[in-house]
């Protein structure tokens, strides 16, 4: 028994100078707080994909042609016109679609507040899109003298774009930390080339209108517009984003005159087809941005 009393005291002794030992130890401080990836920065970037261009022109007689009637059938050296009924059965109008490549560059900055994210973005891009339309119409008895006759003509339209430009705000949210979902609306310009032709056919006839009259004209122009859309975007890392994006663009109307530079009679000045165009579009992308780190990481509070 005595020795059990020895053994006992021994372990206890040796327990509390363990404890004592255990006590003077190091507190281990807890790790470094990780940084949280925020979408918060500026960027730049590429972008590519395709252009749809819808365009819708009207083509009508003008100028001389609206004015009074007179003996000679227009155009002719007296500058009379045509009766309306006329005017108005020569006014055609065109619906095209086509489509073409676009590619560019593009710069912003974002900055998240929760799961929202809010930004501006301007962009830049080649583009490739042209529409036309091109048309044939046999003569016809002038509705409002039917003793003439209105020629066999030809009518050619067409509308290209080289480049367009945006600057949109971005407003958006994260359903997971580094994919944002968004939507974008701004404004657009963009440089388009039109040209139009209208060709009539020529007899020896006096009682012909329109007889050998060919009107060309052509105008190049920066017009101003709108654009609404929306995107998808993904963080591959803390620097690189790719994103998918559509974007829908309307700009003002687009209005010039081709004049009457030929016809079978002498003609006074002041003849003309008048083109009237509004231009809408479609662009599906993708693009690629690179975050710059300029405000330093955000750090996560837990």
């Amino acid at each position: 028994m005595k020795n059990f009393y020895v053994a006992a005291t021994a372990v206890v002794a040796v327990a509390a100078v363990g404890s004592a030992d255990a006590a003077d130890l190091p507190v281990k401080a807890p790790g470094p707080v990780l940084p949280a990836w925020s979408w918060t920065g500026c960027y730049g970037g590429v972008n590519a994909g395709w252009v749809d261009i819808r365009n819708a022109a009207d083509l009508s007689p003008g100028g001389l042609y609206r004015t009074a009637t007179g003996a000679l059938p227009p155009p002719n050296i007296q500058g009379t016109g045509d009766f309306l009924v006329d005017v108005l059965a020569l006014s055609h109008s065109y619906v095209t679609w086509n489509s073409g490549w676009e590619a560019g560059v593009q710069v912003g900055c974002n900055y998240q507040m929760g799961v929202v994210v809010a930004g501006v973005e301007a962009d830049w891009q080649w583009t490739s899109a042209k529409a036309l339309a091109d048309a044939s119409f046999a003569a016809f008895p002038n509705m409002g003298s039917p003793f003439f006759t209105n020629q066999a003509h030809t009518e050619h339209v067409d509308l290209s774009q080289k480049w367009l430009a945006t600057a949109r705000a971005r407003l958006g949210f994260t359903p997971w930390e580094r994919v944002l979902v968004y939507g974008t609306a701004g404004v657009a310009w963009a440089d388009f080339e039109s040209n139009t032709n209208v060709t009539f056919a020529t007899t020896g006839s006096p009682f012909a209108v329109y007889n050998g009259a060919i009107h060309t004209g052509s105008a190049s122009t920066t017009k101003f517009g709108a654009v609404l859309g929306g995107g998808v975007e993904w963080a591959l890392t803390n620097n690189w984003t790719v994103k998918a994006e559509y974007l829908y663009l309307w700009f003002d109307g687009i209005t010039y005159a081709s004049p009457l530079v030929a016809a079978a009679v002498p003609f006074a000045l002041g003849y003309q087809w008048n083109t009237a165009m509004n231009e809408r579009e479609q662009i599906v992308r993708v693009g690629v941005n690179y975050k710059f780190d300029w405000s330093g990481p955000i750090v996560a509070k837990y």
